[in-house]
């Protein structure tokens, strides 16, 4: 397909440095599909529904992220085809360059629009949250660096929000595990504080290694192992295994500040080592419910065309 701009290219196209030879880090050339890109210089990136803007300055306590929706109706579209289950689909359209096509999943279309709806006097936050639970999976996607877990389709689940495998440019071996905390919230700085850093902190104990184990034994499984028992193992014990991500719903106060304006302060202290164990993403949203009331409407509306 043919690209108007190198800004309309897929991030993992756009990102993507033109090898002298065969390269063993990239698709289609003998490596695994889950290799990191290379670090684009610029500050800003474009994936095909989000555009990724770098923290700059840049600073030394977490990689930090603003994401910024390209087109709303292209992010419902893909929220509407989650909300299907099809995110094989979502996630084979997201890195190729393939124009966006109908999943074909009619069967599932009544559930899929109970899921993105509020029922009547009850609280939008179980939705809400799921919904940018499904933002944060597409946004990982986007960036590629692995396989990510599959997103819940539980709105009260308990579990993980969310799980992906880092894996070595070069090698395309796993490196270490990232572990997500999502959350639409109007108080992001009380949310952050309260109960991000205390489920980090929990983690960092060892006292939920059995659930995630589980769950990285099944995301190894995409990736081609010689012994996927002593990968998991490998990363389980080490600290640099594993590193953690933190997304969340905010307005300009800390999206457009230098530094969050002090959203993530305390991540350092919360999870101690090098940098790379410390991810921040913010989505700016100015009013979150009549924005997430807009996009699952979006969404429903996607859902209804595509009844036989």
């Amino acid at each position: 397909m043919h690209w108007p701009t190198e800004h309309h290219k897929p991030l993992a196209l756009r990102n993507a440095r033109v090898p002298r030879g065969p390269d063993p880090t990239w698709p289609g050339q003998g490596g695994s599909l889950y290799a990191e890109r290379p670090n684009c210089r610029h500050n800003e990136t474009m994936g095909r529904l989000l555009r990724h803007r770098k923290l700059k300055p840049r600073h030394g306590g977490y990689r930090g992220r603003a994401w910024e929706p390209r087109d709303l109706d292209a992010l419902a579209t893909a929220v509407a085809d989650l909300a299907l289950g099809q995110w094989l689909h979502v996630e084979e359209l997201l890195r190729s360059e393939e124009p966006w096509r109908v999943s074909g999943a009619d069967y599932a279309i009544d559930g899929a629009i109970s899921l993105l709806t509020v029922p009547a006097g009850k609280d939008p936050w179980h939705r809400d949250g799921w919904v940018f639970q499904l933002v944060s999976w597409l946004a990982a996607v986007e960036e590629n660096d692995g396989p990510a877990r599959i997103p819940q389709m539980d709105q009260a689940s308990k579990g993980f929000d969310g799980l992906q495998i880092a894996v070595n440019s070069r090698s395309g071996q796993p490196k270490r595990i990232v572990v997500f905390e999502d959350k639409a919230t109007n108080s992001p700085r009380d949310t952050v504080r309260d109960d991000v850093w205390k489920s980090f902190a929990e983690l960092e104990t060892g006292s939920r290694n059995p659930a995630l184990a589980a769950e990285v034994g099944y995301l190894l499984s995409r990736i081609p192992l010689t012994d996927p028992r002593k990968t998991i193992d490998h990363l389980m014990r080490k600290q640099s295994g594993r590193a953690y991500r933190v997304s969340i719903t905010t307005k300009a106060h800390h999206a457009r500040a230098e530094r969050f304006n002090g959203l993530f302060d305390g991540f350092e202290e919360t999870v101690p080592g090098k940098r790379r164990r410390r991810r921040a993403n913010v989505l700016e949203i100015a009013d979150l419910r009549p924005w997430m009331d807009d996009l699952c409407d979006r969404a429903i509306a996607v859902l209804e065309g595509q009844r036989v």
